[in-house]
């Protein structure tokens, strides 16, 4: 690359006026500058969302967020894309927190990843999304499903596993102290076509005390 038109050293420019000159620091290298946050001109442009419950109730987790759920089965948390959407959901946060007054109402093992295939399914939507616009009116094109208890989640097909989350839980007591991590950060790394459903997946169910906060944030891009 040609670096031979850089000029060394700032420029004060006023609004309308185009560069003509690209700028380079004192040792001729081309300088450049993030302005703002990642994700923030996409969520200006309405295209960033989330959805969350903030926390379950009733039996442990749903059956239908368990590892090897069958279809239709109750569920607590899931995030639709209808089929004429015309947009993907690129997954780029997930986070989960646990709630529970001992270890031995955990549930075991890690928490996947989990989808269901086309066609969506066909419970009614439940639950808020909402923009990462504050108090906006921006529309997101997802489904939502959040029920605190479990619901049965209608007319979609059996879940996918598909890959390890950033967390596991453990039933046993643990012989020393660790940390709580809560965020996963995904950035695209897995998106939700036309047709298709992301959903959270447990190991087991846990005990009936055991109860969990849960939340996934995506952008909307078209397809």
């Amino acid at each position: 690359m040609d670096f031979s038109g850089l000029r060394i050293g700032p420029q004060t420019l006023a609004d309308g006026v185009p560069q003509t000159w690209a700028r380079g620091n004192k040792e001729a290298a081309a300088v450049g500058a993030n302005l703002g946050g990642i994700y923030e001109e996409a969520s200006i442009r309405g295209q960033i969302f989330s959805l969350t419950l903030a926390l379950s109730t009733g039996n442990a987790v749903a059956a239908g967020n368990i590892v090897g759920a069958a279809a239709a089965a109750s569920t607590q948390f899931a995030l639709g894309n209808p089929a004429n959407s015309g947009k993907n959901l690129v997954l780029l946060e997930f986070g989960l927190a646990f709630d529970v007054a001992t270890t031995a109402q955990m549930p075991y093992g890690p928490v996947f990843h989990g989808y269901i295939p086309a066609p969506l399914w066909t419970a009614a939507a439940a639950g808020t999304i909402l923009s990462s616009v504050f108090g906006s009116n921006m529309a997101s094109v997802a489904k939502p499903f959040v029920s605190a208890g479990g619901a049965t989640l209608t007319g979609g097909s059996a879940p996918v596993t598909h890959k390890l989350t950033n967390f596991a839980t453990t039933n046993t007591t643990q012989a020393s102290p660790y940390l709580i991590n809560t965020i996963e950060y995904l950035d695209g790394k897995l998106i939700v076509p036309p047709g298709a459903t992301w959903l959270p997946l447990f190991q087991a169910a846990g005990s009936t005390n055991f109860a969990y906060g849960v939340s996934i944030t995506w952008r909307e891009v078209p397809v």
